[in-house]
């Protein structure tokens, strides 16, 4: 029972704050534009979900998390240096996988977001968010994963312009800017540090 309350939890925490934004930027399109259609709703929601998964994954820590760990803790829990500890080809092929759907996802969605450049950008970026926030959960942090992270999303931009090109761009979105990723990846991270107390579940679930 606990487990399904939490995971009910931990996703209300992040979605509410993703739908609201989705319903602010929409609320904000201007009057001349285009009318949406429904895959500019459906699309963006597929993607919250997608990262909501991998937060589920990864488990960064939140707000209640940090203030119970000590600066000199994470030091030890820090490595940025490339390869230098055991290869782990498992754990790397997992991080490469993980984030292939980022890459095929963001092009689908953000036309303007379909370079290779601004795809590794963007992988890195949030893949830096993760391992920063693990921190707080008394998870490490590694290069690593960041580079196995960003190399995930590079092949799945690549696997979306194979298959761009073979269904023509029928099913790209139009219009939509690529400020809205980081508008949806703020609001989740958002939800999920300031609204998510596991502790808190616990001690009114168990009565601890």
């Amino acid at each position: 029972m606990y487990e399904i309350l939490a995971l009910g939890y931990e996703f209300l925490a992040e979605f509410v704050p993703f739908f609201l934004m989705l319903m602010l930027l929409r609320r904000k399109r201007g009057r001349f534009a285009p009318p949406f259609t429904k895959g500019h709703y459906v699309l963006p929601v597929v993607f919250a979900l997608y990262v909501m998964a991998v937060l589920y994954i990864t488990n960064p820590g939140s707000l209640y998390d940090a203030v119970t760990v000590k600066p000199e803790h994470m030091a030890d829990r820090i490595n940025l240096i490339p390869f230098s500890n055991e290869i782990d080809w498992v754990g790397y092929g997992l991080n490469v996988v993980m984030f292939v759907p980022f890459g095929f996802l963001l092009p689908l969605i953000w036309k303007n977001l379909g370079r290779l450049p601004r795809v590794a950008a963007a992988g890195l970026g949030f893949s830096t968010i993760i391992e920063v926030g693990q921190l707080f959960s008394f998870r490490g942090t590694d290069v690593d994963d960041l580079l196995m992270n960003t190399l995930g999303a590079v092949i799945g931009l690549l696997i979306y312009k194979l298959w761009d090109r073979l269904t023509g761009s029928r099913y790209q979105l139009e219009g939509l800017k690529a400020g809205e990723l980081a508008a949806y990846l703020l609001a989740i991270f958002g939800g999920r540090f300031f609204l998510f107390y596991r502790l808190g579940l616990i001690r009114l679930f168990y009565g601890g």
